[in-house]
């Protein structure tokens, strides 16, 4: 059991993705399950003033339910977690639900965990809810030496999301409202954000997609720290429905933190589906490589998957496991 030095800071980064607008009759629909969130916000607006960093925001740069996939295209687990665009069901699914589990190496003793599911409430629009919690295990008090002093520092965050996606046309947006709460020590905060994405499944009459989304945003309060992220990707091999390779491009920024580029493939044939990409992080001025894998098979509605992602700075590789269920 690891023995660390903790001065607890309630410091924390953000995730923030942006999105273009669509106007349709199931907007207006959205609008309405969204209007409780929105005031929500309106009131915390009201106490900018006030506001406070939210710990364990730092938590979450894990990639949880990211089978080495970009976060603004994300569809292996319909949480729209990521992105709120990315829980619209497809045309033949009435729902589905599904877990993540993501474990770091004991030296971090990072666990997360993920449940969520999706409905459409409406044939062309899909309402969405995820909770995620995140926490740090083996964190010791101590004092001027290593010897522990009484029970262990409490480090962690919660996320509760809920979400409504339409698509019009060739255009998927979304948006969610979400619920915050972190832990850092006697430290007890929370904070709400809001956010949209959008993902446009063709562009200028080509396969071409491309994809924006927030997370975490809140525009009247510093709680808590904001990212962006904008993915890109294209069809490289398309043989009907046994066989399909997309290559893209993903891109994001934390701001306070530093930035993360990702180049992926994903690849579906029959009922396997192989995800890989190495992302370039840029944090804190540190430049690290990391692979990212994962491996799935869908079968009768289920799909079961892991993932594996290379540690840096000489600390192990993170694993993950996901399992989700749609039902026609």
């Amino acid at each position: 059991m690891p023995v660390l030095e903790c001065t607890p800071n309630p410091g924390v980064a953000v995730v923030i993705r942006l999105t273009s607008g669509v106007c349709s009759d199931n907007l207006k629909y959205m609008s309405r399950l969204m209007f409780a969130a929105l005031a929500s916000l309106a009131l915390v607006s009201s106490q900018r003033a006030a506001a406070q960093r939210v710990a364990g925001r730092d938590l979450l740069d894990f990639p949880l339910g990211l089978l080495a996939e970009a976060p603004a295209l994300s569809s292996q687990l319909n949480a729209g977690f990521w992105s709120p665009a990315t829980a619209m069901l497809a045309p033949a699914s009435r729902a589905a639900f599904g877990f993540a589990g993501l474990t770091t190496p004991q030296e971090l003793g990072v666990q997360l965990d993920m449940l969520a599911a999706a409905y459409k409430v409406r044939p062309n629009v899909t309402g969405s809810f995820s909770i995620v919690d995140a926490s740090v295990a083996d964190v010791l008090r101590t004092d001027t030496d290593p010897t522990s002093l009484g029970r262990e520092i409490s480090y962690g965050t919660t996320v509760a999301s809920i979400g409504a996606a339409t698509t019009f046309r060739r255009v998927t947006v979304g948006a969610a409202a979400r619920y915050r709460w972190g832990s850092a020590d006697a430290d007890r905060s929370g904070a709400f954000a809001f956010d949209v994405g959008a993902i446009a499944d063709s562009v200028f009459r080509t396969p071409l997609r491309i994809a924006a989304s927030t997370f975490l945003f809140n525009p009247s309060s510093s709680s808590n720290d904001a990212s962006y992220f904008a993915a890109a990707d294209y069809p490289v091999i398309h043989r009907d429905s046994t066989a399909m390779v997309r290559a893209g491009y993903s891109m994001g920024h934390t701001e306070g933190r530093g930035t993360e580029s990702l180049v992926f493939a994903t690849g579906t044939y029959q009922r396997v589906e192989l995800n890989s990409g190495l992302a370039i992080v840029n944090e804190f001025g540190n430049v690290t490589q990391r692979w990212r894998l994962g491996l799935g098979v869908r079968r009768a509605g289920y799909l079961v998957a892991i993932g594996r992602e290379a540690g840096g700075a000489g600390i192990g590789a993170n694993y993950q496991f996901l399992l989700t269920r749609t039902i026609k």
